[in-house]
């Protein structure tokens, strides 16, 4: 359970080829949000520098599908 925010950065794409999945799961957010970030300003998730759960027990699903690119699924 989160009281403060918290903040999570994406792999970079150096080693990435394709296909690879990363899930964030939030529990309980009281008063929190979790805050999902880029490795580098040129690396996106779906063209945006960073994405944000705010709902309790919310999730984000991104799949890396080239160069710098993370879609959100």
């Amino acid at each position: 359970d989160l009281t403060s925010n918290a903040t999570v950065t994406m792999p970079a794409s150096a080693g990435l080829s394709g296909g690879e999945v990363i899930v964030v799961k939030a529990k309980n957010l009281t008063s929190a949000k979790i805050i999902i970030n880029t490795q580098a300003s040129a690396q996106k998730i779906d063209g945006q520098d960073s994405v944000e759960i705010e709902s309790p027990f919310g999730a984000v699903s991104m799949v890396y599908v080239a160069a710098d690119d993370w879609r959100i699924v």
